[in-house]
């Protein structure tokens, strides 16, 4: 195990009987490969738990403090000696070039430090970076093979994650999970553990030669959650959050554009059909793979399978909030004046009318599935989801069996 210099007790979630905090969320995007950004004042930790995850990727992860004079394509280029030993004798051959790749280019983990920092035109390189390539003369290179995952940290304003601001829609395509540390800031014991054993108030980086090495272990975990099968029911959960959030008086929340939440009918204002959007199908991606880390995690823990596979539910809810929260699906007014400004508090209103809404359809949702692995079709069963938000399951329904075959049903 790597010694940790980030000290934080905070829960973050109950999820499986069992406590997970900042260092398990690490964790899990790391085994998960998603991309994760620390927003939060000044002093909060971010910069240091970012360390800490490079201390399992000894000599491959790459430290970028943002700036605005830098061009990261430099970082992965040297000086090519064959080049200008060639051009000296005479023999340059036809595609030989001054400058070659490094191997920088098969690190697996890049962190960015203070990225809002940075001006567009460095951030856009940045962002590459994040979606696992870096382009040189037109060309793009994949970062770490077959893994690499990004870490972030700034110190932002609100409107950085909104979706009208440019920054916050690019933050949002890339960075699959947003943390607030504000919210989980460590406790007066992990306070007084930190202040008394050290106090430097730099950030710790750990000596490479003093490292031992966990990509291996991360990278093979990562290729088995990707390797499982997605339950069913979790299929069904982020099929709710695509379409079902979508269902309002108007018909559609995606196509009322920005006349959402405004035009709604006065008795969804104060529901969870004027306080949300629908998730897009690559933040559904993002909810299913924290899902999925989240329960590796807790088998480190040593939860029971069976236990897992029961409460997939509360897995889908704990990873959407943590991937929605600041992903520009809220209300921000209703969020403001009724939650005091906590997108926490706003999911978990958002998730607790979701649990209403799965328990009132149990039934029905296990006859469905039932009856489209048969290969049969009820019209009672099919009509009990009409007219509602679960008028998305009758097409679901339909694909099911020719989708998934024999798979376990919930």
């Amino acid at each position: 195990m790597i010694e940790r210099t980030y000290k934080n007790e905070t829960e973050l979630m109950d999820l499986h009987g069992v406590s997970f905090y900042m260092q398990d969320m690490l964790d899990a995007c790391l085994v998960g490969r998603l991309n994760l950004f620390l927003q939060g004042d000044t002093g909060s930790g971010k910069t240091q738990l970012a360390a800490d995850a490079m201390a399992h990727f000894p000599n491959k992860s790459l430290f970028i403090l943002g700036r605005n004079d830098m061009d990261t394509r430099e970082l992965f280029q040297q000086v090519n000696p064959e080049f200008f030993k060639a051009l000296k004798e005479g023999r340059l051959e036809k595609g030989t070039t001054a400058k070659q790749l490094t191997d920088k280019i098969t690190y697996n983990l890049i962190v960015v430090d203070e990225l809002p920092n940075c001006v567009p035109a460095v951030r856009a390189q940045l962002f590459n970076l994040f979606d696992g390539y870096v382009e040189i003369n037109g060309q793009k290179y994949q970062i770490g093979g077959n893994y690499s995952a990004g870490i972030a940290t700034g110190n932002i304003g609100q409107q950085f994650t909104e979706s009208s601001n440019e920054l916050g829609r690019a933050l949002k395509d890339r960075m699959h999970v947003i943390i607030d540390t504000d919210y989980f800031f460590p406790r007066p014991s992990d306070t007084l553990e930190i202040l008394a054993g050290n106090t430097n108030p730099r950030v710790e980086f750990k000596d490479d030669v003093q490292k031992e090495d966990h990509s291996i272990k991360i990278i093979e975990r990562h290729q088995r959650i990707i390797s499982r099968d997605v339950p069913l029911d979790k299929l069904i959960v982020a099929n709710y959050l695509l379409h079902g959030l979508d269902c309002c008086s108007k018909g559609s929340k995606r196509k009322m554009k920005n006349q959402w939440p405004t035009q709604l009918e006065q008795h969804e204002q104060g529901s969870d059909v004027g306080l949300i959007l629908p998730v897009s199908p690559r933040a559904a991606k993002s909810i299913i793979r924290l899902s999925q880390s989240l329960d590796d995690i807790a088998r480190t823990k040593g939860v029971d399978e069976e236990f897992i596979e029961n409460n997939s539910f509360n897995s889908m809810m704990q990873a959407y909030k943590f991937v929605a929260a600041y992903s520009g699906v809220l209300n921000e007014a209703t969020v403001e004046v009724t939650y005091q400004g906590d997108k926490y508090k706003a999911l978990d209103a958002v998730i607790t009318a979701t649990k209403s809404q799965f328990d009132s359809q149990r039934d029905n949702l296990k006859a469905g599935v039932e009856m489209a692995m048969a290969g049969k079709f009820n019209t009672k069963v099919l009509d009990s989801f009409k007219g509602n938000r679960w008028e998305f399951m009758i097409d679901m329904l339909r694909g099911l069996q020719k989708q998934y075959g024999n798979k376990k049903s919930l």
